[in-house]
């Protein structure tokens, strides 16, 4: 039988989410909401919605029994009570990222989980890349031993995206919930979760606000660094922007005391190439150059599959929720990513390191 959904909201992101249900199969879009009645009924229309399951109040969506789960895909300060409520309906729920605009939000969302059994998973679509997969089971063989520090830095030299991206109102959060969540993310996430405790940062948005098009209307940053303390001893330096005088703020890498990783690759380097990383290169399907062959040497990869990550992503989703399998993306994981978005926030408000602690799930 097909997994039965209903999306609530219905603007650019759930006809991604629309077009990657019907890509994958095993879903059926059974019922719409949106605040608004006539984009709610014409996504309906496109979709092939029965007139009779739109609606403008999710809370009258969720009482259908015969939805099993519900795509979030509402602008970031509105993802919490969807998502509660359709938790607490019984519905699992992919939620777009990031998980939320405030920690307390995204608190509020795993605690829902948690206590509801449902799955939410959070729409990191760049965790699905078969490069990053393997980069994290480098990272979970030890192959580079304990990791003391890491980089986590993503740039574009001009790219607001404007729209509701740039209000606190709609988005909570400029570049840093937009775009540098999924480098944040998918660091967290091939590290295994290591627990922030410090974080020191800026926030800017001087580029912007010398354009008509921004200047006096944006209220978020275009740019964010930071400084990460994990109760491991290592550290995380993050940078992210929209806009900045600069081609390149660095890339995404993993230095442990056997051997770093790049995940822009991936890449690794170390001082022989191991009998277990062979292994693992064998057994995942793939091919490897190790460059000069002895000694300190860089290893690069071959071999991995083209793999559209939205359709990976639903892929996982439909056979969590199909098997009755956890979230393929940990809920209480990607709250880590709140949790470092407000150290950044608190740490340049207050212009000084603060500390930051884990919510009790």
């Amino acid at each position: 039988m097909a997994i039965r959904v209903g999306i609530v909201g219905t603007g650019g992101i759930s006809r991604a989410h629309h077009r990657t249900y019907t890509k994958v199969g095993g879903f059926e879009i059974i019922a719409v909401c949106d605040i608004i009645a006539e984009k709610a009924r014409q996504a309906a229309e496109n979709w092939g919605v029965p007139k009779k399951n739109v609606f403008t109040s999710y809370n009258k969506m969720l009482e259908m029994d015969e939805i099993d789960t519900v795509s979030v895909c509402t602008y970031n300060q509105a993802h919490r009570r969807p998502t509660v409520a359709a938790l607490n309906a019984g519905k699992h729920v992919f939620c777009e990222k990031p998980m939320a605009a405030t920690l307390a939000d995204a608190t509020a969302m795993v605690r829902a989980a948690e206590a509801s059994g449902k799955i939410l998973q959070i729409g990191l679509k760049s965790a699905f890349t078969p490069q990053l997969q393997f980069a994290k089971k480098v990272i979970d063989e030890g192959i580079l031993g304990d990791i003391y520090y890491s980089e986590s830095a993503r740039c574009r030299r001009r790219g607001n995206p404007g729209r509701t991206f740039i209000y606190k109102k709609t988005a909570g959060a400029g570049a840093i919930v937009d775009i540098g969540v999924y480098n944040l993310h998918n660091s967290l996430y091939a590290m295994g979760y290591p627990k922030p405790v410090r974080v020191s940062a800026i926030t800017e948005d001087y580029i912007s606000m010398q354009h008509p098009r921004f200047k006096d209307k944006m209220d978020v940053e275009e740019f964010g660094a930071a400084w990460v303390r994990f109760e491991n001893g290592g550290v995380m330096v993050f940078k992210i922007s929209w806009a900045v005088h600069q081609d390149s703020l660095g890339g995404v890498f993993c230095l442990g005391k056997n051997a770093g990783i790049s995940l822009d690759g991936p890449i690794v380097y170390a001082d022989s190439y191991s009998k277990e990383l062979q292994k693992l290169v064998k057994s995942e399907g793939l091919t490897a150059k190790a460059d000069p062959p002895e000694g300190m040497t860089t290893i690069n990869f071959n071999g991995f599959p083209e793999v559209d990550v939205w359709e990976a992503q639903m892929t996982a989703f439909r056979e969590a929720v199909k098997t009755d399998a956890a979230s393929p993306l940990p809920p209480e994981g990607v709250l880590l990513t709140n949790v470092i978005m407000d150290g950044i926030f608190r740490s340049h408000e207050s212009r000084k390191e603060v500390a930051v602690k884990v919510p009790e799930i």
